[in-house]
């Protein structure tokens, strides 16, 4: 998995033409490319992947819901 970790400090570098979070989109993209090649050449068919990625979006949708649950509770 050389090239999730090599894509991962992409994620957190600040450059001093752009704001951070376009720095963060651009390496959420490249660590989303990276992630989804490592995978497909370790065998994951697409089916899983779908599997996997619908995972993810449940896992941050239920972070986002207890966030707007603690920002009502404040």
């Amino acid at each position: 998995m050389s090239d999730l970790h090599d894509a991962a400090p992409e994620a957190t570098r600040t450059s001093t033409n752009a704001p951070l979070g376009l720095d963060r989109n651009a390496g959420a993209r490249i660590l989303a490319r990276s992630f989804y090649k490592e995978l497909r050449e370790n065998g994951y068919t697409p089916k899983q992947l779908l599997a996997l990625s619908t995972e993810l979006i449940e896992l941050i949708t239920d972070d986002l819901a207890r966030e707007r649950t603690h920002k009502g509770e404040a």
